[in-house]
């Protein structure tokens, strides 16, 4: 278990060093998500190519903002040989100021023997 989390941090890490194409090689060609993280509650979602897109883009539009999400992770666990699922709360930063926070779970799946970030479901709170 302790190896699976220490490839969500790594993933998140990427994530938080604006390396978002190599991020990028870490979601799953199967990738779903779905984001309530507005103003009205509505919900988006986003196949793999709108995600990577959007990585590369906020790689440019964060670019020396300092952009930080931090993860306290609430709980995890193994659903299957090649499934692991991960429920965190997120702060979201830029230049040290709290900009969102939200909840977040994460379904990892191994594929060809790297994980890959399956599913996404995020939904923000006050």
């Amino acid at each position: 278990m302790e190896s699976l989390l220490k490839k969500v941090e790594h993933f998140h890490q990427l994530q938080n060093n604006g390396r978002a194409a190599e991020m990028n090689q870490l979601v799953s060609d199967d990738f779903f998500a779905s984001f309530s993280l507005g103003h009205d509650s509505s919900f988006h979602t986003y196949n793999a190519n709108e995600y990577r897109s959007g990585n590369l883009q906020a790689e440019k539009i964060y670019e020396g903002k300092r952009p930080r999400w931090e993860y306290c992770i609430l709980g995890s666990g193994i659903r299957s040989d090649n499934e692991f699922v991960v429920s965190a709360h997120i702060d979201f930063y830029l230049d040290h100021e709290l900009i969102k926070r939200a909840f977040c779970t994460e379904v990892y799946r191994k594929e060809q023997e790297k994980w890959k970030l399956l599913r996404q479901y995020m939904e923000k709170y006050d």
